[in-house]
């Protein structure tokens, strides 16, 4: 096909008001598509989710700071249409693949993606357009949290927001792995939808005996690493109920503090309990990985989407029209699922 010259996207605005709407904070806007610069490929794009990690960057929280003007979002699925990537871009030319966007360049909410070709990763005909736009960012954060806490030696996992994408991803994989999974939650209608999945234990984090339970678990199943997507005071507050020794590996910041760090820790407990704090970036890991490392932890991940072990839940498929409403839905309703653009709808 003829590479195209327009795209049509959601760009950020750049909003001073923290309580401004979400959906306030993106336009559809139309914009040239520059010439290929060397590295990188050219992506129609099939289908794109919406991420925690991309509330963080329209709201100017994330770890990238945000581009006025540029497109949004971070992974996607799509079909790549030109290349100027060498052998590996002829070779993906035609393929439907998975993809990241380049960390400080246009993102993915768009009719078409400019990404570097080891941003992407070709996908497994058995695995539909929506489930392939969400193999990258939560079900391969879940593989590699997992498998660092077995580097670490742990036999159990405590898992806070379990009921998320990555939450759900790391309780299945867990499971296979033979590590044992303590999953908190703050609502009481996740908590059997956990343990049908696999949890050892699923405690509520809003009774006055959380910290009691989460205590006697943590002991009970030799819980020893804290895998945390909530940050602020919930890292230390969790951390505090585990053995000494235990490491706490902080991926997300879903809570609501307005501070530009977002992060606490409790130094009582570094120094007496020798705990320890790591961070994990999954742009991080990708950069720093052997290209072979990334392909096996791909195959890996569709591997288990193709057996039907992993499977992102799906709350709707959304035009450009109807996106920035579902997006405020997203925001408040994350456990409903994933919201799913589909560009050329």
């Amino acid at each position: 096909m003829a590479t195209p010259v327009i795209n049509i996207g959601f760009s950020l605005n750049l909003i001073d008001d923290l309580e401004a709407p979400l959906s306030d904070r993106i336009s559809l806007i139309e914009k040239p598509i520059p010439n290929l610069k060397p590295g990188e490929v050219l992506v129609k794009m099939l289908s794109a989710p919406i991420n925690p990690s991309d509330l963080v960057y329209l709201m100017g929280k994330y770890g990238l700071p945000p581009v006025d003007g540029a497109f949004v979002g971070f992974e996607g699925c799509g079909i790549v249409v030109a290349a100027n990537a060498g052998l590996y871009g002829k070779w993906l030319s035609g393929k439907r693949v998975a993809l990241s966007a380049t960390p400080g360049k246009d993102g993915v909410w768009a009719q078409y993606a400019i990404t570097k070709a080891n941003y992407c990763l070709p996908v497994r005909k058995e695995i539909s357009d929506e489930q392939a736009s969400t193999i990258i960012v939560n079900p391969c954060t879940s593989v590699c949290l997992v498998e660092r806490a077995i580097e670490l030696g742990a036999k159990a996992i405590v898992i806070n927001a379990a009921a998320s994408q990555v939450g759900k991803g790391v309780i299945r994989y867990a499971k296979m792995q033979g590590v044992k999974t303590i999953a908190t939650v703050r609502s009481q209608a996740n908590v059997d939808v956990l343990k049908k999945l696999g949890a050892d234990k699923v405690i509520l984090t809003s009774t006055e005996s959380f910290q009691s339970e989460l205590k006697q678990a943590s002991k009970k199943l030799k819980a020893t690493v804290l895998l945390d997507a909530v940050a602020d005071v919930d890292t230390p507050k969790t951390m505090s109920c585990m053995p000494s020794g235990s490491t706490g590996i902080v991926y997300g910041r879903l809570t609501e503090t307005q501070d530009p760090i977002g992060g606490q820790f409790s130094v009582a407990d570094v120094i007496f309990k020798n705990q320890k704090i790591e961070g994990f970036w999954l742009a991080t890991y990708i950069g720093n990985a052997k290209p072979w490392q990334v392909l096996s932890l791909s195959k890996k991940v569709q591997k288990l989407f193709a057996e039907g072990i992993f499977q992102t839940d799906i709350y709707g498929q959304f035009s450009f029209a109807d996106f920035p409403k579902a997006l405020e839905h997203y925001a408040v309703h994350k456990s409903d699922g994933k919201v799913i653009l589909t560009p050329h709808a």
